[in-house]
């Protein structure tokens, strides 16, 4: 989940990642007005150690510089990594982003400790698999209105030619002995089909049986 806090008049995205918060060293170069490429200088001074690892996490981004698009580099920084950062900016402005800073990180981690981040993720949840739903409940909708059509159809075609439906239906016991009748007085099956009108299966299936 992220937020977005606004420090001197820039909007601040905080993230909550891994039961951590993080701002980013792009924020911080806007909001302490100083160039985002001596943020990166800055903490590339730093040793390369447990401690620059689990609070500086390098990662990029695609920006436009001017008419061209390429990959910039930049950190994820958590509580810990922001005050070392922002150690040595001074003056009573800075003094002030800091503290604002600080404040942002703590609003944060009480929502982390309150479990209202883990309540807004599961709302998020919940709003994604609503709309998941009734996406489905559209396309079943579509699915029997589709359905019903082709019964329409069906229905109109029956109407039109009746023989359809007697062809379709079970054979009646009296149905079936005619068709073996005239199966023993030597018609064919083709011959026995267009007397009773029936389908070649339907007769074929009646001479079995009696075999």
């Amino acid at each position: 989940m992220n937020e977005v806090i606004v420090i001197n008049g820039q909007n601040v995205e905080f993230e909550v990642a891994d039961s951590g918060v993080f701002a980013t060293s792009l924020s911080v170069s806007r909001v302490f007005e100083k160039q985002h490429q001596h943020i990166l200088a800055k903490i590339a001074e730093f040793p390369d150690d447990v401690f620059r690892a689990s609070n500086f996490r390098l990662t990029e981004r695609t920006a436009k510089f001017g008419v061209a698009v390429r990959s910039e580099p930049y950190y994820k920084i958590t509580r810990d990594g922001f005050s070392l950062l922002v150690m040595g900016f001074t003056g009573e402005k800075a003094y002030r982003w800091k503290i604002e800073f600080i404040n942002a990180f703590n609003k944060m981690e009480a929502m982390i400790k309150s479990g209202g981040i883990a309540n807004n993720k599961f709302t998020e949840i919940l709003t994604a698999l609503s709309e998941k739903s009734s996406e489905a409940d559209e396309f079943k909708q579509k699915y029997y209105e589709s359905l019903e059509r082709e019964n329409a159809l069906l229905r109109q075609k029956l109407d039109l030619r009746p023989e359809l439906v007697k062809k379709s239906s079970r054979l009646s016991k009296d149905e079936r002995d005619e068709i073996i009748k005239l199966y023993k007085s030597g018609l064919s099956q083709a011959e026995i089909c267009r007397k009773v009108e029936r389908s070649d299966t339907a007769v074929r299936n009646a001479i079995r049986s009696a075999l």
